[in-house]
């Protein structure tokens, strides 16, 4: 397996080895950063980021299931923005308020991670009263801000109107750090969220999502793991839409 690496001359097209044989010919150069550690390192790194969206897209079709009545307002704008006649784009997110604060709002709800990635503290601190000092490694509580009743509309439960505004506008919320805080930020962040809003409006544009129970029996609650909260498996029957 090689990808292309570096310009072409004269026609010869310059190919690097594959990531465990490159590996294997940098075993002897010192200190670097390709070995077999770094390698497994960013293989699992890639999975688990990977993993995140494909939960979360997998817990907005279970909260469709779970509140049927959110479901066809999704359905209603995506008929009346974008229709059946072509797929949906990232320029439709802008007009869709109400599927972006549907997309938003199951993941406050669901709450992925509960804790950003490591922090160092640069500088000798006081936060709160309590004294922090430099190069203590601290590590933010994300799920205490997506929580809050002094941030949020209804915190305890799904519901939209959490990122809406009185007049059905969206409304961005600084306290939505679903992909961590400061510099050290998720670096997938604007990868996932176009990937959420592309995925669910194509699924909700062609299909209605029923569950094989009645809403009222549905647990919606996610699962814990030692990534995080992930969402439950279940069955659902995917109805074409007319």
């Amino acid at each position: 397996m090689t990808w292309p690496h570096g310009p072409h001359h004269g026609g010869i097209k310059h190919v690097a080895p594959n990531p465990l044989q490159f590996c294997r010919e940098k075993k002897d150069v010192p200190n670097c950063e390709f070995h077999y550690d770094n390698l497994v390192t960013n293989v699992w790194n890639l999975f688990s980021a990977g993993t995140e969206t494909t939960s979360t897209m997998r817990q907005a079709l279970l909260m469709m299931i779970k509140h049927p009545d959110i479901q066809a307002c999704v359905h209603k704008e995506i008929d009346d923005v974008i229709g059946q006649e072509r797929s949906p784009s990232m320029d439709d997110r802008s007009k869709m308020p109400y599927t972006d604060a549907v997309i938003h709002e199951v993941q406050r709800n669901m709450d992925l991670t509960q804790t950003a990635v490591p922090h160092k503290v640069k500088v000798n601190i006081e936060f709160k009263k309590y004294f922090i000092p430099k190069d203590t490694m601290v590590l933010p509580l994300l799920s205490s801000v997506l929580i809050d009743p002094k941030l949020w509309k209804n915190p305890e439960r799904f519901d939209p109107e959490n990122f809406l505004d009185e007049e059905g506008r969206f409304k961005k919320n600084d306290a939505f750090v679903v992909f961590g805080t400061g510099k050290q930020a998720c670096l997938g962040e604007g990868l996932a969220r176009m990937e959420l809003f592309l995925f669910f409006t194509t699924l909700l544009q062609h299909f209605t999502f029923v569950g094989t129970k009645p809403p009222e029996e549905i647990d919606t609650t996610p699962s814990s793991c030692s990534f995080g909260n992930m969402s439950r498996r279940y069955d659902c029957y995917a109805k074409p839409r007319a």
